[in-house]
C-alpha cells in the first residue's frame, strides 16, 4: 500500500464534505455558537508530563479524547469496535486482522489509513515502555483499510492492548505533536497552558456520536482549590480530596465514583542476595517467609482503613482485578482475620519468645520496612493502616517515605515492602504481576515471585485461542485449590484498598456512568464517557 503524504497544514482547501472522495481532505468547519449548556469547566488531576502524545503512553487507560482506538471497552467491560470495522482472529492465533471504517477524518481534515496504524504501533514500540509490544512480530497494511497484526506467539490478550493505544497521524506527526495534537477524537486541541488549564472543543469531523457539550476546559488545580473554585460556583465538574466528603456546596450534589485504582503491599518473597540486579542484592529475609505474607493479607483491616483513615473515600478488596470477568471468586475473604493470622504464623514456626509483641523465628524478628512515596494523603493513611494491622498479629513494620527516583535507582521494591499502585482492565496484569519471566525485568513482578504451577497457567492463559479456556486459566493462577498467588496461596502482593474519586457536581450537569477505571486511567475517569456529558441551560 502507498502511504498518502499530508497536506500542507497551511492549505486551504473548499471541498465540501458531501463531494468528497476516500482520498481527500475535508474541510473542518466550525462548531455553531456557544450557549450556556455548550461549555463546561472540570478540575481534573493528572496533567500529562509528556502532553498528549499517544507513542508516550498518553491518555494512559483512560479516554484519548484528541485521537481515537481501534477497540475500546462498554460500560460492561466488553470489548467492542471503535476504529475497527471487522476483528478476526487466525485458527493458530497468531494473525489478528483487522478491517477499519472507511468514513473516519482527522480534524485537519485528512483520512484515517492503515498507514497511520503501522506507523502508530512502530512508534508506540519505538518510545513507551508501558505497553508490552514484544509479541508483536510485525504490523502490515495490505490496504488503506485492512491492518495485519502478525505475532510471536498466539495472544488471548492482544485485544485489550488495543484498547490501550491511539492512533496517530502520520501527516501531522513531529517533535511538536504531543503540545499541540491532531486526531480522529471527538475533540480537539485547543489550548495548554501547562500546570493551568487545557482548553477543547468539540470535533467537527467526529465520525461517532457528536458530544453535547461544545467546549470543555479543565483545570489543573490541587484538591483545595478545585473545593474553592466549587464553592464560587466557578467549576462545574470539582474534583476534590476524601477530606472533604460529606461535605456540602449550595447547588451543588457530592458523587463518589467507585474505580480499580489500587494500592497494594508488594512484599518480595526471595532471600537477601537471591538475585542481583545491576550488582544490587535484593530480596528480604522476613517477607520471603510465605506465612508472613499470608498472614498479613489475612489480618489487614482493610474495611477499617477503608471507613476510617479513608474518611469512606475508598472500599476494600482482596484482589488487583474485583468484579472483572478474570477475578476468582476464592480471593474473597473475612476482613482483619487476626485469629487465622496469628495460626497461619504459629504453624510456620514464628512465635513471641520474649513478650515483646514481635514474633521471631530462628533469632529473625518479624520486622521490615514498608516503603511509600510521599505527598499523597490517601497513601499516607494507607501506610499506617497497615502498620496497625500488622501490630495486632505480632509483627512490626517501619515506615519510610522516599521519592521514587530514590526508590528505582536503588532497586529497593526489590529489597523492601512497598506500597504499590495496581489494578488494570486486562488480564494481562495477572501474568505481568505473577510470572517469573518478569523476574528484575521491569517493576510489574517487584515480589520476584514464582511458582511453576501458575507459570503454566499463565502460559495456557496467554497462548490459548478460547477466551473460555483462557479465562479459567487466569483464575487458577489465582487458586486453583492447591496452588496459586492470591491470599490463600503465597500472596507476594497484599491487595489493600480501592479509592473512590469525589465530585462536587453542579445541579443541571449530568455525567453519567463510568465502567471501572483502572490505576493510571483513574485520574480521567470523568472523561470516559465525555460525549454523553449535558448541561442544563437553565443551571449555567
Amino acid at each position: 500500500m502507498k502511504r498518502r503524504l499530508g497536506l500542507s497544514m497551511f492549505m486551504v482547501l473548499a471541498i465540501a464534505l458531501s463531494g468528497c472522495s476516500n482520498e481527500e481532505k475535508i474541510q473542518p468547519t466550525e462548531p455553531s455558537s456557544d450557549t450556556s449548556s455548550d461549555e463546561i469547566v472540570v478540575s481534573i488531576k493528572g496533567e500529562p508530563a509528556k502532553g498528549f502524545d499517544p507513542a508516550f503512553d498518553w491518555p494512559g487507560l483512560g479516554e484519548a479524547l484528541f485521537q481515537s482506538k481501534l477497540v475500546v471497552f462498554d460500560k460492561e467491560m466488553n470489548l467492542v469496535n471503535d476504529l475497527a470495522s471487522e476483528r478476526t482472529v487466525s485458527k493458530d492465533g497468531k494473525e489478528v486482522t483487522v478491517k477499519l471504517r472507511e468514513d473516519v477524518h482527522y480534524s485537519d481534515g485528512e483520512k484515517l489509513t492503515a498507514g497511520d496504524v503501522v506507523f502508530t504501533f512502530e512508534k508506540v514500540r519505538e518510545t513507551t515502555s508501558y505497553i508490552d509490544l514484544s509479541n508483536v512480530k510485525q504490523v502490515i497494511a495490505e490496504d488503506d483499510y485492512t491492518v495485519q497484526f502478525i505475532l510471536e506467539h498466539p495472544d488471548s490478550t492482544f485485544e485489550y492492548t488495543l484498547t490501550r493505544i491511539a492512533i496517530i497521524p502520520e501527516h501531522a506527526y513531529g517533535d511538536n505533536y504531543a503540545q499541540n495534537p491532531i486526531g480522529s477524537g471527538p475533540y480537539k486541541f485547543v489550548e495548554w497552558q501547562k500546570g493551568q488549564k487545557l482548553i477543547i472543543e468539540a470535533n467537527p469531523l467526529y465520525y461517532g456520536k457528536k458530544p453535547n457539550i461544545k467546549k470543555v476546559t479543565f483545570l489543573y488545580l490541587d484538591m483545595d482549590a478545585s473545593f474553592a473554585g466549587a464553592k464560587r460556583g466557578e467549576i462545574d465538574i470539582a474534583r476534590v480530596s476524601m477530606d472533604y466528603i460529606g461535605q456540602e456546596i449550595p447547588g451543588y450534589t457530592q458523587r463518589s465514583i467507585e474505580t480499580m485504582d489500587i494500592v497494594s503491599l508488594s512484599l518480595p518473597t526471595v532471600k537477601r542476595g537471591a538475585y542481583e540486579m545491576e550488582g544490587t542484592p535484593i530480596g528480604n529475609d522476613v517477607t520471603s517467609d510465605r506465612a508472613i505474607r499470608r498472614a498479613l493479607s489475612y489480618g489487614m483491616d482493610r474495611e477499617g482503613i477503608s471507613r476510617n483513615a479513608l474518611n469512606g473515600g475508598a472500599r476494600p478488596v482482596y484482589s488487583h482485578n474485583p468484579g472483572m470477568p478474570w477475578d476468582n471468586e476464592a480471593n474473597n475473604m473475612k476482613n482483619a482475620d487476626v485469629e487465622t493470622a496469628k495460626k497461619i504464623l504459629q504453624e510456620g514456626g514464628w512465635a513471641d519468645t520474649d513478650n515483646d509483641g514481635i514474633v521471631e523465628k530462628n533469632g529473625q524478628k518479624a520486622e521490615f520496612t514498608l516503603l511509600y512515596t510521599p505527598g499523597e494523603v490517601e497513601r499516607q493513611a494507607v501506610v499506617l493502616g497497615v502498620q496497625e494491622s500488622a501490630q495486632k498479629i505480632g509483627i512490626k513494620i517501619n515506615l519510610e517515605a522516599k521519592v521514587w527516583d530514590e526508590i528505582s535507582k536503588q532497586k529497593l521494591i526489590y529489597k523492601e515492602a512497598y506500597l504499590f499502585g495496581k489494578g488494570a482492565d486486562s488480564p494481562f496484569e495477572i501474568y505481568t504481576n505473577f510470572s517469573s519471566d518478569r523476574i528484575t525485568k521491569g517493576t510489574t513482578n517487584s515480589p520476584s515471585y514464582k511458582n511453576e504451577f501458575v507459570d503454566e497457567y499463565l502460559r495456557n492463559a496467554i497462548q490459548t485461542t478460547d477466551q473460555e479456556e483462557a479465562m479459567e486459566m487466569w483464575k487458577k493462577a489465582q487458586w486453583d485449590g492447591e496452588h496459586g498467588a492470591n491470599s490463600l496461596g503465597d500472596s507476594p502482593f497484599v491487595p489493600m484498598v480501592a479509592f473512590h474519586h469525589t465530585f462536587f457536581i453542579k445541579d443541571g450537569v449530568e455525567i453519567g456512568d463510568f465502567r471501572p477505571a483502572p490505576h493510571r486511567g483513574a485520574y480521567w475517569i470523568t472523561v470516559e464517557n465525555i460525549k454523553d456529558w449535558v448541561k442544563s441551560p437553565s443551571r449555567s
